[in-house]
């Protein structure tokens, strides 16, 4: 099997979820890339794609270097290697936003967005600026705009390319649908519901039309319509959507696959806001369940799910119950941190919090005492 082989099968393996079929064949994909030369970008991808999967397994102190890797080969490219300098400048800042190391992580986003200018103005001067090619640069410019929470900037760029895309496509693209989600996400986060739900429900008709009711990128658009619903206090239409979301991943994907957990995790929390505390537990004890079967006890991924289940519990003032949970969350959250990674010293302010509450205070100063000097480090 040649380089190309290995990089198509992992990439399917992976969209599988078949992890560890897709490190066997990534692995192979870099070793034969070694081969080809220092410079040569087949070996900076297969670096990318070890390192994407890693990433998205929670194994991020294996992920990072790979990406400087790969960054350091394609920056020796020049030009031709702008687009995928940019991609894995995201990749890593969205490794350092996990981490919370914001400081990096705002200083690859700065990269990156310089990247994508340079790409944008390029087309633009090429191309003129109703030309579909631009699209995808204004896209990753809000992308990046949105990770920053720079959200009025972010409704821009989504709006300039629905603009390009609707001049240029069919009005019934799936492209179109996946642009008006994304503008519809940036206008529930800032309160603009109307426009929102209409955009939400532009894309949901043409998903269904072009793609089926059942697809799988049906279901983000109806879990945008559930978070913007509730955020509105519409609960039973929130509800509905959210349940009629989880039917098509369970669909798509069955039962028990990680790409359930968005669904699951929407409902879980429409429910916990509405303190129905015995509706919201099972969901979150599903997804948790999901997580141990697919990735094992001690995966990175599965101290999320831990810390919002602990949380369940915590805002039940159930605090013994939530101890252990959150413990766990903490062990395994330590066990695979970095000396800069501020999310370790969060959950231990958060645990330091719960033993306090419990009245265990010696505990409680012991674990503020390891957060601060943690966080001083950090600093």
């Amino acid at each position: 099997m040649g380089w190309n082989e290995n990089i198509k099968a992992g990439r399917d393996a992976f969209y599988k979820g078949a992890y560890e079929e897709a490190e066997r064949l990534f692995s192979s994909a870099l070793t034969k890339a070694q081969k080809l030369g220092k410079t040569d970008p087949r070996l900076a991808q297969s670096l990318n794609d070890l390192g994407t999967l890693y990433h998205s397994l929670g194994r991020l102190t294996e992920a990072e270097p790979l990406y400087r890797k790969a960054i350091a080969i394609d920056e020796k490219r020049g030009d031709e290697a702008w687009v995928d300098i940019a991609v894995t400048l995201e990749n890593l800042a969205e490794l350092y936003k996990t981490q919370q190391r914001d400081g990096e992580a705002a200083a690859m986003y700065r990269r990156a967005i310089a990247v994508f200018e340079q790409l944008y103005h390029a087309a633009e001067n090429r191309l003129g600026m109703a030309h579909p090619d631009v699209v995808p640069y204004l896209k990753s410019q809000a992308s990046l705009a949105e990770a920053q929470d720079k959200t009025e900037e972010a409704e821009k760029l989504y709006r300039a390319a629905l603009k390009i895309e609707e001049h240029s496509l069919d009005e019934n693209s799936v492209e179109i649908a996946g642009t008006l989600g994304q503008l519809a996400y940036m206008l529930t986060i800032r309160g603009n519901y109307g426009e929102a739900e209409k955009l939400y429900k532009r894309a949901l008709a043409i998903e269904e039309k072009i793609l089926n009711p059942d697809h799988p990128d049906v279901a983000s658009t109806l879990i945008g319509l559930a978070t913007l619903y509730h955020q509105q206090g519409r609960d039973t239409k929130a509800e509905m959507f959210g349940w009629r979301a989880l039917s098509v991943l369970e669909s798509a994907f069955t039962q028990n696959h990680r790409e359930t957990s968005p669904a699951l995790k929407n409902l879980a929390a429409q429910f916990a806001a509405q303190k129905r505390y015995s509706e919201s537990e099972p969901l979150l004890k599903r997804m948790l369940t999901i997580g141990e079967q697919t990735l094992g006890k001690d995966h990175p991924h599965l101290v999320t799910e831990l810390i919002d289940l602990a949380g369940l519990y915590c805002d039940q003032d159930n605090y013994e119950r939530a101890e252990p949970i959150l413990r766990r969350a903490m062990k395994i959250a330590v066990r695979n941190s970095t000396k800069t990674d501020l999310s370790v010293v969060k959950i231990m302010e958060l645990y330091a919090w719960l033993l306090d509450k419990l009245g265990r205070a010696s505990d409680a100063t012991e674990f503020s005492a390891r957060a601060a000097a943690l966080r001083a480090k950090v600093a």
